[in-house]
């Protein structure tokens, strides 16, 4: 798909995020519900949070990325954080296997920028690489569950479930994330035996050919 093209679908990204944002004020401040009309405000931060990665480490704007951003903070800070989707059951460990595939092809990146170079010497590298790739997934799903832990602890918001489900919401979440990393890393292993490519590792490549390949390291 053309560049223009993956620009005009983030502009509608927006626009949707936008009109539903306005729905989440209307509803809450409607209903009385002042948490939730919190959580919109939250909601108006997120998606913000991927460009202004990209600006301060000066790249050039990955319009897929931006869209996968949009899409699930759409999901998870509106839907979820301020219209309570998460009472749904299953929709709360959905986005915990969406965020395992998102952040795992986000230390993919990471990697690439650290390396400067998306190519392995060998297959020990390759390994590298793979445990790379899930054990940083795996650390920002516990990181995100110790953020929980401390609203609980102190703000007495239980979002981590503890008093209704003790540690299994925790493991639970973290066990989702787990798996969708390492089907990413299969998808990885296929691709660099085969060349067969998924949507999220053309986006990794397409970061790395961007914004890492002949760059000069800058502190």
């Amino acid at each position: 798909m053309k560049e223009k093209t993956w620009k005009h679908i983030w502009y509608a990204s927006i626009l949707l995020y936008a009109v539903t944002l306005f729905y989440s004020f209307v509803h809450n401040i409607r209903a009385g519900d002042w948490e939730h009309v919190g959580m919109a405000f939250v909601a108006v931060l997120t998606p913000c949070i991927v460009p202004a990665v990209f600006r301060v480490f000066r790249w050039k704007p990955v319009y897929e990325i931006y869209i996968l951003s949009n899409a699930f903070t759409y999901f998870a800070s509106i839907w979820g954080g301020s219209l309570d989707a998460y009472r749904f059951w299953g929709y709360d460990k959905l986005l915990h296997f969406s965020s395992g595939w998102l952040l795992s092809a986000a230390v993919a990146m990471l990697y690439f920028a650290i390396k400067q170079t998306n190519e392995f010497a060998d297959k020990k590298d390759c390994l590298i690489f793979l445990i790379f790739l899930n054990t940083g997934n795996m650390a920002v799903a516990e990181l995100w569950e110790f953020f929980e832990y401390a609203m609980l602890v102190f703000f007495q918001n239980d979002c981590i479930n503890h008093y209704t489900q003790g540690v299994r919401d925790s493991m639970n979440d973290m066990l989702c994330a787990a798996v969708a990393g390492i089907l990413l890393t299969l998808c990885f292993v296929r691709y660099y035996k085969t060349g067969k490519k998924t949507f999220l590792i053309c986006t990794c490549e397409k970061f790395y050919e961007r914004n890492v390949k002949k760059q000069e390291y800058k502190i």
